[in-house]
């Protein structure tokens, strides 16, 4: 039995992994937190993410050999704490493995100059890197909890991938037909609690759960609520210039970089479309444990919307 921190453990990503790795309770698991609390199922450790020293000395005395950071990375000062943990885990007699946060697509360098959440990855991952601890990132495209909120549960905040459900609207990128690889965050939790019982890390470890397309996601969603929705198409070159036609809009949390919401949201769907969140590997989680059952968007749409 090892002993698992998670960084970020009461925030959408990570309360969905400390939930799966209380479910599976082959591990003791601590929560990494800036403030000490209580709870019947998990232990809480409180760490001042600006001192490394004091966050190595933390991991020590809690015997903690596995750190699962799951921020939501949103800026230079989140990307800092996590970099600083990574020194902690470094510098930690007991600490061993570090699960960098993502849970995302695979970024590239040259996506850095405008895409800030690929810089905050890029520096993560070199910063590991350069130390002697086993890590990985977890790379598993789009997640299909946003089609069944308020519905399905989850703890992500609202956002929009292509298709609004709730709305009953959709902006398509390009013709809608690039292939993008969709996951639960429930099973996302699911492989990364797997892989706690496994050795031999590779730097990136990718989810491909199921590929389809924004276009078939939208027609799921218009069977499910019974009627059609209202759709548009966006062209690569407006989502290059920063546009995108939504009818409304949701904040990202990433608006403290400079760019506008709508920008930010031009983006995400420039990458959707360019396939940015297309899973390439054969070497996936998928494989490796193929006994994980694999949530599909019809499940997700269908429970969630159907009468509704």
């Amino acid at each position: 039995m090892g002993i698992i921190a998670v960084a970020g453990g009461t925030g959408s990503i990570g309360r969905t992994i400390v939930e799966a790795l209380v479910e599976r309770g082959a591990h003791d698991v601590f929560v990494l937190t800036r403030k000490a609390r209580e709870s019947d199922n998990v232990k809480f450790l409180a760490v001042d993410y600006g001192d490394v020293n004091g966050i190595a000395q933390a991991l020590e005395e809690a015997r903690v050999d596995t750190v699962i950071c799951a921020f939501g990375m949103e800026s230079d000062a989140i990307s800092q704490a996590q970099i600083n943990l990574i020194h902690a885990a470094e510098r930690s007699t007991v600490t061993k493995r570090f699960m960098v946060s993502g849970y995302d697509m695979l970024f590239k360098d040259e996506q850095m100059t405008w895409l800030p959440i690929a810089r905050w990855a890029r520096d993560a991952d070199k910063a590991v890197a350069a130390t002697n601890l086993e890590h990985t990132r977890v790379v598993n495209g789009l997640f299909l909890d946003y089609y069944g909120i308020p519905h399905w549960k989850s703890y992500l905040k609202p956002w929009i991938n292509g298709v609004h459900v709730p709305g009953k609207w959709a902006v398509l990128p390009g013709d809608g037909l690039s292939p993008i690889n969709f996951v639960t965050t429930k099973d996302m939790a699911r492989f990364v609690t797997r892989l706690m019982d496994s050795s031999g890390w590779k730097p990136v470890s990718f989810i491909a759960g199921q590929t389809t397309t924004f276009k078939e996601i939208c027609e799921i969603a218009e069977r499910a609520r019974g009627e059609r929705f209202f759709v548009q198409y966006e062209s690569l070159e407006s989502l290059r210039n920063g546009r995108i036609s939504f009818p409304e809009f949701v904040e990202t949390g990433l608006e403290g970089s400079g760019q506008s919401t709508e920008s930010i949201f031009a983006m995400f769907h420039l990458t959707s479309a360019t396939g940015g969140y297309t899973i390439t590997s054969d070497d996936t989680l998928d494989r490796r444990f193929p006994d994980i059952h694999i949530t599909t968007a019809e499940e997700v749409i269908e429970s969630s919307w159907r009468g509704r």
